[in-house]
């Protein structure tokens, strides 16, 4: 399942070069996560935190909705 980031935790991940849009990926990535994870909408990525080793590695990302405030 992808994971979900705020808007702005995706305005601020994209700043620092840690996500982006799928256009800066190739095809054959976006048709494997799209295979892999239905529930991805297919237009945004990030890099993972690191692991054991200290690699980050590319997966897909969903961006939630905006939320309504009731000011």
């Amino acid at each position: 399942m992808a994971d979900s980031l705020t808007r702005s935790e995706f305005d601020l991940a994209v700043h620092l070069g840690t996500a982006g849009s799928v256009g800066a990926l190739k095809s054959s990535t976006i048709e494997a996560w799209r295979a892999n994870d239905p529930s991805w909408k297919g237009k945004h990525w990030a890099y993972t935190e690191p692991d054991d080793r200290g690699a980050h590695r590319l997966h897909p990302i969903n961006i939630s909705p905006r939320t309504k405030s009731t000011d």
